[in-house]
């Protein structure tokens, strides 16, 4: 997983300060544009400004650690669209040919899991 602090962001200076403006890292959308700030040094100055108003608009995957937002994170895994997609609620169970009738994550035949490709859902 990627150590990354903050999503990708601009910096726009003005006379009060620099404005950050924060941008998704899957879909490049912008999504915040912070109020000006001004810090002793550029790395505290973006902190303050990714912890005080940045931030809130993002998730983090778990996976790869892109900031993403809600409409690039599959909430369901805790992981960003490009590490988890989403995926259609399946007919038949792809390990025994099971029809499933309701909605469950898990075959009632077989007892495999039936989305996410097998990946480790208790992660």
């Amino acid at each position: 997983m990627k150590n990354k602090t903050t999503a990708k962001y601009k910096i726009v200076p003005e006379v009060s300060g620099n404005r950050y403006y924060f941008f998704c890292d899957i879909s490049g959308a912008l999504v915040c544009i912070t109020k000006p700030y001004k810090a002793k040094s550029p790395e505290k100055e973006l902190l303050l400004a990714w912890e005080f108003e940045g931030k809130e608009h993002f998730n983090k995957c778990h996976k790869c650690g892109n900031w993403v937002t809600n409409v690039m994170y599959n909430a369901d895994v805790l992981e960003c669209v490009n590490c988890a997609p989403w995926e259609a609620k399946p007919n038949f169970c792809k390990f025994c040919g099971e029809a499933v009738t309701g909605d469950e994550d898990i075959c009632l035949s077989c007892g495999q899991h039936l989305r996410y490709q097998g990946s480790d859902l208790s992660a």
